[in-house]
């Protein structure tokens, strides 16, 4: 199945072509984690996850055309 991907700031430097917006196909079946595991990101990043623009966490599953939004958290004051 393709879900597309919007991928923002440092989250950026692991789409695949360079570009925040772009189609990934995954297995049937696949979550959010299998996302983060296409595109190599480590545990260790800290994302906000939103998928078809609800909140969302590593086990959401997903469908075809699904819209899986990543960006870093926000801080400030």
């Amino acid at each position: 199945m393709k879900v597309q991907i919007h991928t923002f700031a440092n989250l950026r430097d692991y789409a695949p072509t360079g570009r925040g917006n772009f189609e990934l196909s995954l297995a049937a079946r696949a979550t959010v984690a299998h996302v983060f595991a296409a595109l190599r990101i480590p545990a260790t990043v800290e994302a906000v996850i939103l998928v078809n623009g609800r909140r969302a966490d590593q086990t959401t599953p997903l469908a075809a055309g699904d819209e899986v939004t990543l960006f870093p958290p926000m801080e400030g004051g």
